[in-house]
């Protein structure tokens, strides 16, 4: 991120280029990435499949370490190989592969097809050089904008994004912006090129909930507007109810649950998803009750219980969940989970958690007034 060493544009783009017949925008095929290191192979990644089409939000959601940000560093091709190593699978955009481009044809797809706010925005800005400097970069490399086109449209981002006095900000240096600040400026700085496909990897966690819902409303406006895919990373189930087609439940570097979004929110089949369900906040209550953790802690990549992952903090595990490693439960939608229990809709009904959420469409009665 701190190299800003302008090449000769690369005036190859993949996004003119047609997907083919019978494939998707994106395509993430049984992703294996492993890191090899003196305590053993640690499974970040193990098995990760979805697919993403144009103007579609796919939500990716799970615990710190369960392998939602390395996913994606794997398909923007910044995992350091060694340590890293990509053990199987592949990830095809427009039909061509990632994975086996070379560093310069990754280059011309990073930041301008495909885009990615970073999660930690003190680390991925250079500390001596100016936002907009930074902001530039990209659209000169990409785009071929001249200087002053370049800074005049940062300014233009920097008030997007709602940041004030854009003109003065923009010559101003990284430590002179709030955290929150900053990382208005990550997320313009991804938005610079109107990426095909936009990864935003806890995208609101340094604003308040007010700034929170304006950068979601501005991602949306935006994909709207252009058509682009995002893919949006959270431990929140709460931050994509309302912006996600799709959701992937990650746990211990695996997938355990996808479906679409009414169907994680109202029909989820995995007790880990019913655990994350039961840890949002209710926003209405007439009573003070704490809230429901999940207990426990996740596994250790290194070494993986020998059924299935979650067992150790499942309430429900038996002695076929600790020794047997789940099969998968697909429905006719597409739907699945990793149980050995969800094709019990008795168990499943019995224990799965009524959400607080208003289904779309559902009148929502009055306080104090009858339903």
């Amino acid at each position: 991120m701190f190299g800003l060493g302008l090449k000769k544009r690369n005036k190859t783009d993949l996004r003119d280029t047609p997907i083919p017949e019978g494939h998707h925008l994106l395509e993430v095929n049984d992703l294996k990435m492993y890191f090899h290191t003196q305590d053993g192979v640690v499974k970040a990644v193990n098995g990760v499949s979805y697919t993403l089409d144009r103007g579609e939000t796919l939500g990716v959601v799970g615990e710190s370490g369960s392998g939602k940000s390395v996913t994606s560093l794997t398909i923007m091709g910044l995992i350091d190989m060694p340590p890293g190593k990509v053990e199987g699978g592949d990830v095809l955009y427009r039909g061509k592969s990632l994975i086996n481009m070379s560093e310069a044809e990754l280059e011309s797809v990073r930041g301008n097809d495909i885009a990615m706010i970073f999660q930690d925005p003190m680390t991925s800005l250079n500390p001596v050089y100016t936002i907009g400097r930074q902001l530039s970069e990209g659209m000169r490399l990409h785009k071929g904008l001249s200087k002053k086109e370049a800074l005049d449209r940062s300014v233009e981002l920097l008030r997007m994004v709602g940041i004030p006095n854009a003109e003065q900000r923009v010559k101003e240096y990284p430590h002179e912006f709030s955290g929150g600040m900053r990382q208005r400026v990550m997320i313009a700085m991804a938005l610079a090129c109107e990426p095909d496909i936009l990864i935003a990897d806890e995208p609101t966690t340094a604003l308040d909930v007010t700034i929170q819902a304006q950068i979601i409303e501005l991602m949306q406006e935006l994909q709207h507007k252009n058509g682009n895919a995002i893919i949006m990373i959270t431990h929140d189930l709460g931050v994509v109810a309302d912006i996600a087609d799709k959701i992937m439940v990650m746990y211990a570097g695996s997938p355990v649950e996808f479906g679409s979004a009414l169907e994680i929110f109202y029909e989820p089949m995995h007790p880990y998803t019913w655990g994350l369900n039961r840890s949002i906040p209710k926003q209405v209550q007439d009573e003070k009750k704490p809230l429901t953790p999940i207990k426990g802690n996740p596994p250790s990549l290194v070494d993986l219980p020998d059924g299935c992952p979650f067992s150790p903090r499942c309430p429900y595990a038996t002695d076929l969940c600790r020794t047997q490693k789940p099969p998968t439960h697909v429905t006719k939608t597409g739907h699945y989970s990793k149980c050995h229990y969800s094709n019990d809709e008795q168990f499943v009904q019995a224990n799965a958690p009524k959400t607080n959420r208003v289904k779309p469409g559902d009148i929502v009665p009055e306080r104090g007034v009858d339903a």
